[in-house]
C-alpha cells in the first residue's frame, strides 16, 4: 500500500517529492508524483469555500430582514471553479484502492489544517492519516518532520478551532452585512475583526480632526562640554523665564532674547537625575513583532512582509515557518544554535561570535522557554546560507531575523537615563537623553539608538559651553495617524476600545525640536525613550492572528474603508459612515474586546478547553440580537459615493 502526501502548493509538494526522491525526472505539469512508496499531490491554497447564502439556501437570494439571521444547518462547501480540476484529480487519488492512509503536509498551523479537513469531509473520505509538521523547510528538517509523523487524531482541536473560526466570521459577516447594507443605503461590509480595526483608525482620524493646533516657539542650544570628545555636541532645551517649568515661548522675540541670553556663554551643570537601566535582550521575532520591525525600518506592508517571509521559508529555505505567534525556542532547539549562527554569512561573524561565547558561558536567556512553545516557536535562520543573488528585500527581511537571532544571546543593554538641568549665568536650560554604558545586544540591532539623544557624562558642577542656538516655529500636533507597525501593535494587544491614540503609540513630539515639549512635565527616567522593551511578549492575544492581521488591513484598504499615504493608514469617509452607523446600533461589532473575547475561545478550542458547539451558539445568539435590533432601524437614504 502507498501513501498518499497531500501539500498545500505545487511548490511544495514538488519539495517533499524531491527530498524523498519520487519519480524525480516527471514533468512539471504533472498534477502528482509516485514511486512504489508515495503518492505526492497537493491543493491550490483553498480548493473550497463556504457557499454563499443564496447557494446555502434558495429562499437566502432574497435580501430582507425576513431571512435574517440565516442559520446553516450544515455549512455547505463549494469547489472553486479555478481549482475544481484538481479536486477531481485529489478525488481520484483518495479513492485508489493502493492508497492506504494519507500524510497531510499543509502549512503547519490553522489554516493548513481547515484546507485538508474541508477537503476530507467534502469528498467523503475515511482513510487514515497521519500529520508532517514542518517549521524547518530544508532539506534536513523535512527528514525529521517525516522521521516523526504525529497522529492526525492530535490536531482534531486545532481542526475544530479553525471550523469554529470559519463558521462563526461567515455568520457574523452574511448576516450583518446585510442588514447594514440593506439600513444603511450603500453597501457595507461587516467583519468580527475587521470592524474593530476599522473603528480604532476611525477614533484616530475624528481625533486628528478635531485637534485644534495651537502656535509656539522653542529655541534649542548646541553644547560643548571639555568632558565630551572634542567636536561632540549635544543639544539641550532653553527654558523660559521667571520658572523655567518649560521650553515653550509664546512669540518668537520672547524666544531670541532668551537665546541671547545664553548664545557663546559658559555654565555648568546644576542638577543631574540619573537612572541606570537595564534593557533585556528581545525575544525572537513572531511574525506580527516582524512585520512591525519591517514596517518601520522599510516601511513595508504587513502583507509584504509576510509574503517575503513566506518566500525565504519556502523558496529560499534560509527561515523557519513565518506563520508563528510564538517569540521563544525549546531547549531543544536551543542545542542547535550554534550551528545555525555559525550558518550565517561571514558578515555577521563578528557579532556570532560574540554570541556563540555567551553561549559557552552557561547564561539563561529569555526566549528558550519550553513552557511558551506548543505547535510552534519563534521565526529563525535555517542551517542554510543565503544564495548572494537573492532579492534586495528579501535580503533586508532575512537581516532582520539573523540580527535578531545574534541579539537573543548577546548580554543586556546597560544605559544611564539622565536628565540634566544646566545654568548659564541664571538661565536654565535642559538636556535629556542617555549614557550608553554598555551596548550589549544593541550591537545587533544599532538603529535602535537612532531616537536617542546620547549625552556625555557630566557630574554636577561639571562646566558646559553654548555653542549656538536656534530659534524654531513650531505647533501642538494632533495624534499620529497609524502606520502598519503601530496599527498591528494595537491588534496585537486587543485594548483599543477607548476612542484616541492608545497606551504606547507614536508620540506626537520628540521631546525637542519641531513637536516642542515642556520640561515641567515629569521625565521619566525608568523610560526607554527611543529602544522598544522587547525582551517580553505582548500580554494577550489580542484581535486576529499574525497570519490574518496583514490580510485585514488590505482587505479595509481595498473595499475603500481606508486609504494608505505613505506608511500611514487613513480612515476614509465611507469608513466613517459605516463606523458611525454601526457604534449608534450595534456597537459590540466595533468593540476589540468582544472581538478578544471570540479569540481567547477559539485558542481555548484549539487547546481542547472548549466546545465548538457552545461557542457557534453563543455567535448565533448575539447575531440573532443584533438583528432585532437593525430590523427597527428606520433606513437610511442611499447616498452615492464619489466618483473614483
Amino acid at each position: 500500500m502507498k501513501a498518499l502526501i497531500l501539500a498545500e502548493k505545487p511548490s511544495a509538494g514538488r519539495d517533499l517529492a524531491r527530498v524523498l526522491q519520487v519519480n524525480p525526472g516527471r514533468s512539471r505539469s504533472a498534477a502528482f508524483l509516485e514511486d512504489d512508496r508515495y503518492v505526492v499531490s497537493w491543493m491550490i491554497g483553498h480548493l473550497l469555500g463556504y457557499a454563499y447564502p443564496g447557494e446555502q439556501n434558495p429562499a437566502w437570494r432574497q435580501w430582507s430582514f425576513a431571512t435574517l439571521p440565516m442559520f446553516p444547518e450544515r455549512f455547505l462547501l463549494k469547489e472553486l471553479p479555478n481549482t475544481a480540476r484538481q479536486v477531481e484529480i485529489l478525488r481520484g487519488l483518495l479513492a485508489r484502492e493502493d492508497v492506504g492512509e494519507i500524510i497531510v503536509a499543509t502549512d503547519a498551523g490553522r489554516e493548513g489544517e481547515l484546507i485538508f479537513r474541508h477537503l476530507y469531509d467534502h469528498l467523503g473520505c475515511t482513510k487514515p492519516f497521519r500529520r508532517l509538521w514542518i517549521l524547518d523547510n530544508t532539506d534536513a528538517g523535512i527528514r525529521k518532520a517525516f522521521a516523526e509523523l504525529q497522529p492526525g487524531s492530535r490536531f482534531d482541536n486545532l481542526a475544530a478551532s479553525a471550523r469554529a473560526r470559519s463558521e462563526s466570521d461567515w455568520l457574523v459577516g452574511m448576516n450583518f452585512s446585510r442588514a447594514y447594507t440593506i439600513k444603511g443605503g450603500d453597501k457595507f461590509s461587516i467583519g468580527r475583526v475587521q470592524t474593530p480595526v476599522l473603528a480604532l483608525l476611525v477614533h484616530r482620524r475624528k481625533a486628528i480632526d478635531a485637534f485644534v493646533s495651537e502656535p509656539f516657539f522653542t529655541c534649542t542650544a548646541t553644547l560643548s562640554s571639555p568632558k565630551f570628545p572634542q567636536g561632540d555636541l549635544f543639544p539641550a532645551q532653553v527654558l523660559a523665564p521667571p520658572d523655567f517649568a518649560g521650553d515653550r515661548f509664546k512669540t518668537k522675540q520672547e524666544a531670541q532674547d532668551q537665546a541671547a541670553q545664553v548664545d557663546g556663554r559658559d555654565g555648568a551643570v546644576a542638577n543631574l537625575e540619573q537612572k541606570d537601566v537595564t534593557i533585556a535582550a528581545p525575544l525572537l521575532y513572531d511574525l506580527t513583532a516582524l512585520q512591525k520591525e519591517a514596517n518601520a525600518r522599510y516601511g513595508f506592508s504587513a502583507k509584504q512582509t509576510l509574503d517575503m517571509a513566506q518566500k525565504l521559508y519556502e523558496a529560499e529555505k534560509v527561515i523557519t515557518y513565518p506563520r508563528t505567534d510564538s517569540r521563544y525556542i525549546t531547549q531543544e532547539i536551543f542545542k542547535e544554535m550554534p550551528q545555525r549562527l555559525a550558518a550565517l554569512p561571514k558578515g555577521y561573524s563578528p557579532l556570532t561570535n560574540l554570541a556563540v561565547e555567551r553561549l559557552k558561558s552557561g547564561a539563561s536567556f529569555a526566549c528558550v522557554n519550553d513552557a511558551k512553545v506548543t505547535d510552534h516557536y519563534a521565526i529563525l535562520p535555517t542551517g542554510k546560507t543565503p544564495s548572494s543573488g537573492m532579492d534586495q528585500r528579501l535580503k533586508q527581511i532575512y537581516d532582520l531575523v539573523a540580527r535578531r537571532l545574534i541579539a537573543a544571546f548577546l548580554p543586556a543593554a546597560k544605559v544611564r537615563n539622565t536628565k540634566m538641568l544646566l545654568d548659564v549665568h541664571g538661565q536654565k536650560l535642559q538636556a535629556t537623553g542617555k549614557v550608553f554604558l554598555d551596548s550589549g545586544w544593541l550591537k545587533a540591532e544599532p538603529w535602535r539608538k537612532g531616537d536617542d539623544v546620547v549625552l556625555p557624562d557630566l557630574a554636577q558642577g561639571d562646566p558646559i559651553h553654548v555653542d549656538g542656538t536656534e530659534v524654531k516655529a513650531s505647533k501642538t500636533k494632533p495624534p499620529s495617524h497609524f502606520t502598519e507597525k503601530t496599527l498591528l501593535a494595537a491588534m496585537e494587544r486587543g485594548d483599543f476600545d477607548t476612542p484616541g491614540p492608545p497606551a504606547g503609540d507614536e508620540a506626537s513630539s520628540n521631546g525637542h525640536g519641531e513637536g516642542g515639549s515642556e520640561s515641567g512635565r515629569e521625565t521619566t527616567l525608568n523610560s526607554l525613550m527611543g529602544l522598544e522593551d522587547q525582551s517580553r511578549p505582548a500580554p494577550t492575544v489580542g484581535i486576529g492572528r499574525p497570519s490574518t492581521r496583514a490580510a485585514i488591513i488590505e482587505l479595509l484598504v481595498e473595499r475603500g474603508y481606508v486609504h494608505r499615504e505613505k506608511k500611514r493608514l487613513i480612515a476614509s469617509d465611507t469608513g466613517m459612515t459605516l463606523i458611525d452607523f454601526v457604534e449608534s446600533t450595534v456597537p459590540q461589532l466595533t468593540s476589540a474586546k468582544v472581538t478578544h473575547v471570540w479569540e481567547k475561545a477559539l485558542e481555548d478550542i484549539a487547546q481542547g478547553r472548549d466546545d465548538p458547539g457552545t461557542f457557534i451558539t453563543r455567535i448565533k445568539e448575539f447575531t440573532t440580537q443584533g438583528i432585532k435590533i437593525m430590523a427597527r432601524q428606520p433606513n437610511r437614504p442611499r447616498v452615492p459615493r464619489p466618483a473614483s
